[in-house]
């Protein structure tokens, strides 16, 4: 038998051998419309969507599950806590806040535009301003207490000169305490205003 002889016939019997397990998976066509599950053991079988015909697909089954959304009762913690975020948003709603700020050793601001531009709600009705003074780091702390002082006193008659009622306002000096920034001292020469609306009031 001659060696071409002897080949032939090696893949004669590998043809007959092969039709009666299975196929070469690249020998396979799959119809485009034609959707297969596989079982993950076979999963290295699947042929590729977009050559189906000369690829193999490799990477694992995947199964994805989806269901409608479910309406369920709220517990109770869950209750209490977006009870007291509505809570606190109102709270929060309430106040109008702003700050001016002050040349050193100045107890007179550099300017009152931030206090002009919200005028218009501390003078609604049933308001209340909380005003705040500051002072930087330098100097002894009692200086800087009665600085603080002075400059929300500045800013209290300011307010007052403009139509806010004396009983209405709240004046508290800080010192040096409570800095804003350690690095420019300018922003701790400050007095912050906070105008609190009346609650149940409108705008």
């Amino acid at each position: 038998m001659t060696s071409l002889n002897r080949a032939i016939l090696l893949a004669s019997i590998a043809l007959v051998t092969g039709s009666a397990g299975a196929a070469d998976v690249r020998e396979v066509m799959v119809p485009d419309n034609v959707g297969v599950a596989i079982e993950p053991a076979h999963s290295a079988h699947v042929l590729g969507e977009a050559v189906r015909d000369t690829q193999i697909k490799r990477s694992p089954t995947q199964w994805t599950v989806t269901e409608p959304a479910r309406m369920r009762a709220l517990m109770p913690a869950d209750e209490a806590r977006l009870n007291a975020e509505d809570a606190s948003a109102a709270e929060e709603a309430r106040h109008t806040r702003t700050t001016i700020y002050f040349d050193f050793d100045k107890s007179h601001p550099l300017a009152w535009t931030p206090l002009i531009n919200v005028m218009g709600e501390a003078l609604h009705a049933g308001s209340t301003v909380t005003v705040t003074g500051y002072a930087d780091e330098v100097g002894a702390a009692a200086y800087n207490q009665r600085l603080s002082e002075d400059r929300a006193i500045d800013v209290a008659r300011y307010l007052i000169k403009h139509g806010m009622q004396k009983k209405r306002i709240k004046v508290l000096g800080r010192g040096k305490r409570d800095p804003v920034s350690t690095v420019d001292s300018s922003k701790n020469r400050r007095v912050e205003i906070d105008i609190v609306k009346a609650e149940g009031g409108s705008r």
